[in-house]
């Protein structure tokens, strides 16, 4: 579960994002941050929180058509990488 979870909240190198932020549109804390005290949860204020999730939610549609611009950047930057190395042969 800690390797899945590591998953999840890892940005990936296609995207530039988390899939877990993709996912649900927010970032998550890792369970060592639940467990030990961390800057994340001392500057934690439920007030400013519940006033900036829905500003989150409403960003998520732009974050989820950026990770897919950098996602297809990917894909072509290897298609050109492998396209590169081919030789042309005609028969």
């Amino acid at each position: 579960p800690s390797i899945l979870w590591a998953y999840h909240w890892t940005p990936q190198s296609t995207t530039k994002e988390t899939p877990f932020k993709l996912t649900y549109g927010t970032y998550a804390m890792i369970p060592v941050e639940v467990d030990e005290p961390s800057t994340t949860r001392a500057q934690f204020e439920e007030t400013l929180n519940n006033e900036n999730l829905p500003l989150e939610h409403d960003m998520i549609d732009e974050v989820r058509n950026h990770a897919q611009i950098q996602e297809e950047a990917c894909k072509r930057r290897a298609t050109q990488k492998h396209e590169s190395k081919l030789k042309r042969r005609e028969f």
